[in-house]
Order: structure tokens, then C-alpha cells, then sequence
């Protein structure tokens, strides 16, 4: 079961993230986090001068409207408070609620946009061409419709060559749905839950075997654009973002280490590593003991080799017996209904063909007409 979603205080996040002993080894020097959202205002106090706006893949020029930037400011200032001496890179992929070209995936569905751009591909790869050292994605599929992009995962898998940490939150259908969601299930990226104070998982997290690790995800004390300050908030989304706060802390004193090593070191420090749920993963980060568990991990290389001739490199422990073409599971809902349709159109199709022999039957079976002369049949 879900543990209660309760305001702990504002701040909280950090106490609970263990940030502030932390900030005794690292405060995240000299790291650029591309914060992937919905823009960035890059004015805004909070974030204190520390973010930058690259290009907009959404192809809009929207910026100066009253709801542009809700989320990516509260993401990025979520970094920043993680880690202080960081950079931010925004880059827009997604749009805010308040939005007027906001789409639910019903909408888009009934009325998809022609030559839709693949903004979340592109960012990937602008921000890993453009010295971003950790991405941080907020966002995600929520519907069962939502598929594998083969083009996004590939993208993912150019970050991570680079060196590229990446890190997206869980997705928040825990209480509904709980649909799949993209881009936290691609492999290599590290998916974050929602935790509450207590350390369990918060109602609406979804529950996904993919699940790395959890951090804070209610009452969570973010920048708002509707005043110069801040405001509560709750999701995965923080989540994922205090956990690229972390992630950058981590690169910024140990910047040899592999997305993968840092992976391991979030999972093995968090508050379970010795056991593995759907709800939170190996448990919630600890900044402190990742820094102090880092500092005894000799750097490997970004990518390793696979043990077959021209495979080429990629992201994980080596030689694992993984085809190099491997299809993607079905979701189950979409299965059920699949099947149920099925099974429907089957039974129809099996009636229609009883109803013809059946007709041809009595067909046969009706006597011709009868020749002149010819007594009735005495039934």
C-alpha cells in the first residue's frame, strides 16, 4: 500500500535526500543539467541566474506568454537546490497545462498534428552535443497507446556513449492505470519514484519492475512562476529532478564515472539496496553516503564491449546473451482488449459461415417441384 502523502515542512526534500552533508564533499561545480520540459524562465529569482534556454523543439515562439516555462522552472529550480553550483540548460519538449495548443493523449489521438517534430529525441541530442553531463526528464507517456520510439532510444543510447547520465521520473498512474511510460522504461536511464516523509511510496507513483530509485515527491517546495518565489507541488516529476540534483553532485567531483556506475551507486546507498520493489526501487537516494561510496569506485569506460564480432558497444555489464534485435513486449492492457476483439470478430465469422451452410443445407434439402400427375407426399 501507498504510505500517506503528509507535509513534513517546507524543504523537507533536502533533509530527507540527506543534501546538506552532501554539500560537504560536492555542491555540483562546473555540471550543466539539461532540464528537458516545458521551458524555463530563466529570470526567475530562484533560479538565481544559474539557467540558461537553448533551442525550443516545440518549434514555437511563445515565451513571453503568462503560462509559459510552469514546469521546467519548477524542475530546474529542484536541481539547483540539490545542487547549487550547477548549471542549467533548458530545452522545451513538452507544454504546460495551461498551454492552448496542450494536448491529452485522448486529443491527440481524435486530432494528431500533422509532421508532429519528435522534440524529445532532438533535445536528447542537442543537450548531449552541448555539454550537458546529466538530463534530467520530466515527463512522460501516460496512456497504453504510447509507443516504444525506437528513435528515442536510440538517442538515449547516444547520451549514454558520451558519458551522459540520464535520469526521467516513473510517471504518476500508480492510482489509476498504471500504464508503461516512456522515456523512464527505455533502457540505461535511471526511472525515479515519488516518496513520501516516511519513506514509502506516494499514492499516485506508478509501480513499474523498472523502478531505480525513489526521492521526495510531495509537498515538494519548487519555483512558481506566478510570483517571484515558490509553491508546493507533487510528482514523480520532482523526484526525478531533486535525483539529477544528486547525479550532478556525483559527476561533479567523480566526472570519469560511467552513467551506469552511477546507476549502481544510487541503488546500492539508497535506503533498500538489499531488496528491490516496484514501488520504489532499491528505496530513496542518499546524497551523502553516493558521494562517500563513489569516491571507492574505479571509473570504467562509458561503453563496453560486446563479445560478438561487429556488434559494436553498449550500455551495460558486458556480454549479457541479449539479441541484437529485441521486440517490445505488448502492454497488457492493449492485449486484453486485442484478444477480446479478437474473439468477438472470431465468433462472428464462425456464425455467418454456420448461417451459410446452414441455408445451403435447406436449400438442398427442399423438395423441386412437382411433375404433373404426381400424388402429394403423405407426411
Amino acid at each position: 500500500p501507498a504510505a500517506p502523502a503528509h507535509a513534513a515542512g517546507k524543504g523537507w526534500e533536502l533533509d530527507a535526500l540527506s543534501v546538506r552533508a552532501a554539500h560537504a564533499i560536492s555542491r555540483g561545480e562546473g555540471v550543466t543539467v539539461a532540464v528537458i520540459d516545458s521551458g524555463i524562465r530563466t529570470d526567475h529569482p530562484v533560479l538565481d541566474g544559474r539557467a540558461s534556454e537553448g533551442p525550443d523543439f516545440l518549434g514555437d515562439n511563445d515565451q513571453k506568454e503568462s503560462w509559459y516555462g510552469a514546469h521546467g522552472t519548477a524542475m530546474s529550480s529542484s536541481v539547483l537546490d540539490v545542487a547549487p553550483k550547477a548549471k542549467v540548460l533548458g530545452l522545451r519538449a513538452t507544454r504546460d497545462l495551461g498551454d492552448p495548443d496542450f494536448q491529452t493523449w485522448e486529443e491527440s489521438v481524435a486530432n494528431p498534428k500533422p509532421g508532429a517534430p519528435r522534440p524529445v529525441r532532438d533535445a536528447i541530442r542537442y543537450a548531449t552535443d552541448h555539454g550537458a553531463q546529466v538530463i534530467s526528464l520530466s515527463l512522460g507517456s501516460n496512456n497504453p497507446f504510447e509507443p516504444y520510439r525506437p528513435d528515442e532510444a536510440r538517442a538515449i543510447q547516444y547520451a549514454l556513449s558520451k558519458g551522459v547520465v540520464v535520469i526521467a521520473s516513473l510517471g504518476n498512474e500508480g492510482a489509476d492505470e498504471n500504464y508503461v511510460s516512456y522515456p523512464a522504461a527505455y533502457p540505461g536511464v535511471i526511472a525515479v519514484a515519488a516518496s513520501t516523509p516516511s519513506g514509502g511510496r506516494a499514492d499516485f507513483s506508478s509501480v513499474h519492475t523498472y523502478a531505480d530509485v525513489a526521492a521526495p515527491g510531495v509537498d515538494i517546495w519548487a519555483a512558481s512562476i506566478r510570483s517571484e518565489g515558490r509553491q508546493s507541488t507533487e510528482g514523480t516529476s520532482p523526484a526525478g529532478a531533486l535525483t539529477a540534483g544528486v547525479a550532478a553532485l556525483i559527476v561533479a567531483k567523480y566526472p570519469k564515472l560511467a552513467p551506469r556506475q552511477v546507476a549502481d551507486i544510487l541503488q546500492s546507498t539508497a535506503s533498500h539496496p538489499d531488496r528491490h520493489d516496484p514501488k520504489t526501487g532499491y528505496g530513496v537516494v542518499n546524497a551523502a553516503k553516493a558521494l562517500r561510496a563513489a569516491g571507492k569506485v574505479k571509473a570504467q569506460p562509458y561503453v563496453l564491449p560486446v563479445n560478438a564480432e561487429g556488434a559494436g558497444g553498449h550500455f551495460g555489464p558486458g556480454d549479457d546473451g541479449t539479441p541484437r534485435r529485441v521486440g517490445q513486449p505488448i502492454d497488457v492492457v492493449v492485449l486484453v482488449v486485442a484478444v477480446v476483439l479478437g474473439l468477438v470478430a472470431l465468433g462472428m465469422i464462425l456464425g455467418g459461415v454456420l448461417l451459410v451452410r446452414g441455408g445451403r443445407r435447406a436449400c438442398r434439402r427442399s423438395p423441386g417441384p412437382l411433375a404433373a400427375g404426381t400424388p402429394p407426399p403423405q407426411w
